[in-house]
Order: C-alpha cells, then structure tokens, then sequence
C-alpha cells in the first residue's frame, strides 16, 4: 500500500469514528428526550387521575354533608360526616383532608334558566358546600422539575326537588287491632250485635290510628326540611257499591282508589285528609294495584316538574286480593322515573310480594312489625329523599 493510500484509509477511519460518535451522542439525547416525555405523561396521566379523585372525593363528601343537614338538623354533625367520608376517599393515595373552614352551608335556588346557585347562609339551610384541595406527589419530579401539584374545586350538594305521591291501605284490616289477628278489633269497638265494619276505626288502637301518625311524621318532616316539595296523598281498598255485603250495610259506596290530595304543597291539607279518612268508616279489600295505578297518574300529571326526583311510597298491611299483580305496575313506574318503596304493617301482611314491588320499582321495602315501627319507617323514608349535586 502507498502512502496516499494509506492517508485516506486514515482519514476515513477517523470519520467513521467521528461519525460514530455522533451517533452516539444523537441515540443518548434521543434517549434521554424520550425518558422526559415518558415520565412526563406518566406525571400528566396521575395529574388527571388525581383530578378525578378529587372530584369523586368531594362530590361524595358534599353528599354526605347533606345528607347529614337532613337527617341531623345539625350543622356540626353534617361537617363531621363530611369530613369522615372525604378521609374516607383516596386522592393521590391518601385520604381527602377537610377543615371545617372548607365547608359552607345554605341553601340552593333554582333560577330563570333551570340552573341552581348555592345562597350561602341563607335559610332554612338546605344544602352543603365543599371546597377541596389536596397537594399530590408526582413520580418524576426529580426529572422534570415539579415534584408535586395542587388543584382545587368545589362541589355542592342540595336536598333535592320532589315530588312524591304517599299511597296508603284503606281497607277493612285497617280497623283492626296490631295483634295481627284478622278481624280483632280494639276494645272500644263493639263487636255486637250490629257488625263492627259500620264503626270507624278506633282513634287510639286501630291500626289507622298509627299509619296516620306516621303519615304526619313523614309530611311534618319534608315540610320542616324544605316546604317547596311537592307532596299528595292517594287512598285505596276496593271498589263498594250498594250490591256488596259492605255496601248494603252502610249505604255507602267507594272508589277502589281515589286521589285524596292532588299534588302540590298542602302539608296541612294531607293531614286534614288522614285525620277525615280516620273519623268514616273503611270497607273493602285490598287493590293495589289501583292505588298504585293512582299514584303513577299523580306523578306523570302534564303539569308536573321534569327535573324533580319521583317518589311512590306505598303502604299496606295485607296482600292484595283484588286487581291485577302489583308488580307490573311498579316496573311501568321505573320506567317513568318513578321510585317505588314500599311499607308493610304487622305480621300478616304480604311482605314477600311487596320487596317484589319495591325491586321492580327500584326502591326499598321496610317492614314495621308494630305501630311504633311504623312511625319510624316513614321517619326514615322522608329522611331518605333524594340529595344531589347541584356543580
């Protein structure tokens, strides 16, 4: 080999090696741009998990808190339940920490444009504010720069708007006593000679007398929480005419169901209305069925409110004996965004059938095995009312 020769085989190489280095370094820059822009996702893709974690978090806790203000009347008892249900929730691997100062009440008012706004302070309180912000360690923070990230928000939670149709057993059985026992009656109710279904139901014994006092807990209750909903009262048996036993004893004829209370905000005119069904007599069976066909009407009226939470709350202390199968009835209410809980009474009634109609209706069954039972499963049904986010 000549010596130009080997000069170009020398300068060649030292290019390659030149070239090679380049490379090199161009692999580990690319290498390295690569590794920022991953642990940069990662940290941008737990910002946003961390985001909804907190949204979960305080809408939950804005729902308890109000949930809490209905039940408890008690400010400071709504704050506590706030509170324990944010720790409650991870954000970022730890538990959501509230102050008590990141908390408001008032109450929520819809405007012209269908929208709600949150009036702090004003009353009666009916919702509950939550302001929430948690500081969140990132995973790159030592590669990119930021080592950890906060972010804030709000959620509010209200009581909200319904309307609820209480459907309520006015047959026979309701006179009654709570032995359970088919036709015993109170001791004030004579039993001869004439037949006691002429008298009224007994004002103190009957089981008449504690359904009203339910009805009068439950209307008191939605009243004194928030006197814009919407409330009315539907009555059933089954249908007498004057061809019945019932009928050509009394002289008197009855509806299978009848619409007692029309919808709307007459608290007072629905505890007339019990008070007045109480003082006449109750003949008949028991249709459901009709009652619930009722209250189904009531509540997809045209002049009802579209946005507002639909509620039957539907009471026995039988089982049907007349009427079609009750259970389609609350299916057809489902699908008209009706919520269907039911009530049963005593130990005879049908309580099998009617968690059937409470499941179909998309609601809950209570049971109350005597008239103080009663009385506080309405308590905890007009506690139970819907409470939703209004942002």
């Amino acid at each position: 080999m000549n010596y130009a020769s080997q000069k170009r085989n020398n300068v060649t190489a030292k290019t390659n090696r030149r070239r090679t280095g380049s490379a090199a370094v161009l692999v580990l820059a690319s290498f390295t741009v690569f590794l920022l822009m991953a642990a940069l996702s990662i940290d941008v893709g737990y910002m946003q998990l961390s985001r909804l974690e907190l949204r979960a978090a305080a809408d939950s806790a804005a729902k308890a808190g109000a949930e809490s203000l209905v039940r408890e009347d008690s400010t400071s008892a709504a704050r506590t339940a706030a509170i324990t249900l944010a720790a409650a929730n991870k954000v970022g691997g730890s538990g959501l920490v509230l102050t008590n100062a990141d908390i408001q009440f008032g109450r929520s008012e819809r405007q012209p444009d269908g929208s709600w706004s949150f009036v702090a302070d004003a009353l009666p309180l009916s919702a509950v504010r939550v302001t929430a912000s948690q500081p969140v360690s990132l995973f790159f923070g030592g590669i990119t720069g930021s080592h950890s990230f906060s972010t804030s928000l709000q959620s509010t939670a209200s009581f909200a708007d319904n309307e609820i149709c209480v459907v309520i057993d006015r047959s026979h059985s309701m006179c009654f006593d709570l032995t359970g026992n088919e036709f015993s009656y109170p001791p004030a109710i004579a039993t001869t000679p004439d037949d006691p279904v002429i008298y009224p139901p007994d004002p103190t014994e009957s089981r008449w007398s504690y359904l009203q006092q339910a009805v009068v807990e439950f209307v008191d209750i939605i009243e004194d929480r928030n006197s814009s909903q919407k409330i009315g009262l539907v009555s059933f048996g089954s249908e007498i005419d004057l061809s019945t036993y019932e009928g050509g004893l009394t002289g008197r004829t009855f509806p299978a169901s009848s619409t007692d209370v029309s919808l709307g905000d007459d608290f007072a005119g629905i505890r007339s209305s019990v008070e007045s069904r109480g003082s006449d007599v109750m003949l008949g069976g028991t249709n459901l069925s009709a009652g619930l066909q009722a209250g189904i009407d009531m509540l997809t009226e045209p002049n009802v409110t579209s946005h507002a939470k639909k509620t039957l709350v539907v009471m026995t202390d039988g089982k049907w004996n007349f009427g079609t199968d009750p259970v389609s009835l609350a299916q057809t209410a489902k699908s008209n965004d009706i919520t269907v809980h039911t009530v049963t009474f005593l130990a005879n009634a049908d309580q099998a059938d009617m968690v059937s109609v409470a499941n179909a209706g998309g609601g809950r069954h209570y049971h109350a095995s005597n008239g103080v039972a009663l009385v506080e499963a309405f308590r905890e049904l007009a506690f139970s009312l819907p409470v939703t986010l209004i942002d």
